[in-house]
């Protein structure tokens, strides 16, 4: 069977699953043709529907946006994804396709514009640091507190995510980090009304 048999399978196998009124009585019709056709078992078919896609990144924060979207959008599931390092920076993860058509839209577009807020305001602090290492730490720390704000500015979380801190039990230098960038503005992304899918 060729990919772009698999791809047709797997897109009538969605709307089997998610389609609405009429869609997914043709649909089903379509599918047990397709099954029919290439003698293929309701397990096979179920097999068929995950594919493995990859996802770029290049900087930690990426990372977590990655792990932070996944949660988001498909709470009751366990993420089980692996990194490529050998010559580029990916995710690796099986998904159905429509999974991948909400992450990879969701991914891609706060991706971007997490990197606009990141240069506009953690990359000018970090120049002010001359060594490396002392370069490296203060990247570390202004990550985490960039990517908090980041994701409550974008309403990237659900309900019982966010936890209180003490302004009390910080140390000077991480309150000042916090009060610069305090100024993160979120991302808003409205997911595809539509399936994406349609019977040919």
């Amino acid at each position: 069977m060729t990919p772009e048999q698999q791809d047709k399978i797997q897109k009538v196998y969605e709307l089997v699953k998610r389609g609405v009124s009429g869609e997914k009585g043709a649909a089903q019709a379509a599918l047990d043709r397709l099954m029919k056709k290439y003698n293929l078992s309701a397990e096979q078919i179920q097999n068929i529907t995950f594919k493995e896609y990859r996802f770029k990144y290049s900087q930690n924060t990426e990372l977590m946006l990655f792990g932070t979207l996944f949660k988001y959008f498909f709470p009751d599931r366990q993420m089980k994804a692996s990194r490529d390092t050998w010559d580029v920076r990916e995710i690796a993860i099986k998904l159905e396709y429509i999974d991948w058509v909400t992450l990879e839209c969701a991914y891609e577009y706060f991706r971007k514009h997490m990197r606009g807020e990141y240069r506009r305001l953690v990359t000018p602090k970090l120049k002010r640091y001359r060594k490396p290492a002392n370069k490296k730490r203060a990247r570390e720390k202004l990550d985490k507190i960039f990517f908090s704000n980041y994701v409550i500015a974008s309403k990237l979380y659900r309900e019982g995510d966010l936890k209180q801190i003490d302004p009390f039990e910080l140390s000077e230098k991480e309150r000042r980090d916090r009060e610069a960038l305090e100024g993160v503005k979120g991302g808003e992304f409205n997911t595809q009304v539509t399936t994406g899918l349609y019977l040919e």
